[in-house]
């Protein structure tokens, strides 16, 4: 342990920003940003929907719903965050199980990208729910996430947990856990470029949006933490959550598996390859089915993994429940090979009768001093 600061509550999302500082997404809808010596010298609050979570004032307030899962720092030093917006919609799906079911009325939450600077002005926004379908769903998109953080009778359609800026085209790339797919919209119009993931379930015109497989390849299911490699390739975490699509079969948590995954997207012929992977099947098939990430180190070629939610029983057995299982953690840095070396390895595994541990990403600092 060379260097730690004690936040005292959950974190999320962790960057180090331009300036050297880190900025750090807390459980309370709050970027803080600290020095190297561990000071807080700044930090902005979404002050939109929970205003008393930030009532002592002293956090610059940004119009947004919510602060969830990502903030990214554009190269004009402008944040990208994820938000909220909660719509009512009369016939919705009511069963991720029974194609059957009569649909009812839902408020469904939907993702805002929220753009805003240091003063803490909302400089854009993209909604999700006006630029994918908003009656295609996935596992989980039915399920009580935002009711148990405080909306009501609501249910997690899309559940993005990641936004990058791609400053090639002036476009941004978003991962959507609960839709199975990776999103490129263009930052100008809010069009989408391309959706990566499986075809099934995308009526027109977004099925004429979805990359065309190019020799083998798997889809990624429920994934986080999508990035742009020095290379130009899509990286990102294949939780695997389930690899199945309503209505069909669950694949089993005791069966299932999580990778990191290389993608070779031709935006032109719109087409995708899968050029690297490491994790599952096979020895390395460790199962995270919430949370982890995944970087491409510049210098050294290699990969650093995040697998940050490992989830156990308590008999030995695989867990699939966060809120229940006893969690641990693998921090693993690989080579960029075919049959891939792990170079670093850490676990963090105390388990007691508590939760444990998980770590949400991994970040690999080139120096702590800048």
């Amino acid at each position: 342990m060379v260097w730690y600061r004690d936040v005292g509550h959950t974190t999320g999302d962790i960057i180090r920003a331009r300036n050297g500082n880190i900025i750090y997404l807390s459980f309370d809808h709050k970027a803080v940003e600290l020095d190297m010596l561990g000071n807080q010298v700044n930090h902005w609050a979404a002050a939109r929907r929970w205003p008393d979570l930030h009532r002592d004032g002293t956090a610059v307030p940004v119009d947004a719903e919510a602060f969830h899962h990502e903030i990214f720092e554009t190269g004009d030093g402008n944040f990208l965050v994820l938000s909220i917006e909660v719509r009512e919609y009369r016939d919705y799906p009511a069963s991720e199980t029974d194609p059957d079911a009569r649909p009812r009325p839902a408020n469904a939450v939907g993702d805002v990208v929220v753009e805003f600077n240091r003063e803490g002005r909302v400089l854009n926004e993209w909604k999700l729910l006006d630029i994918l379908d908003p009656y295609r769903f996935g596992y989980d998109s039915l399920g009580d996430y935002w009711e148990r953080k405080g909306i009501p009778d609501s249910c997690d359609w899309s559940h993005a947990n990641a936004v990058v800026h791609d400053a090639r085209d002036d476009s941004l790339i978003l991962s959507v856990r609960h839709q199975d797919a990776v999103i490129k919209i263009d930052r100008a119009s809010g069009q989408v470029k391309w959706i990566l993931g499986t075809p099934d379930g995308w009526r027109e015109p977004w099925a004429g949006r979805v990359l065309k497989p190019e020799g083998p390849l798997e889809w990624q299911f429920h994934q986080h933490n999508s990035v742009i490699t020095p290379q130009g390739t899509l990286m990102l975490f294949d939780n695997g959550n389930y690899r199945a699509r309503p209505y069909e079969e669950k694949l089993p948590a005791d069966r299932n598996y999580s990778r990191v995954v290389e993608y070779d997207i031709d935006e032109e012929a719109m087409t995708v390859r899968q050029v690297w992977s490491y994790g599952g099947p096979g020895e390395e098939a460790y199962y995270c089915p919430f949370i982890c990430g995944a970087e491409a180190l510049p210098v050294t070629g290699n990969v650093l993994a995040c697998f940050g939610g490992l989830l156990g029983d308590g008999d030995g057995g695989v867990s699939e429940d966060p809120g229940r299982g006893i969690g641990s953690a693998r921090i693993v840095e690989v080579t960029h090979d075919e049959d891939p070396e792990v170079l670093f390895e850490l676990f963090l595994d105390q388990r007691d009768e508590r939760k444990g541990w998980d770590v949400y990403r991994a970040v690999r600092f080139a120096s702590l001093y800048g």
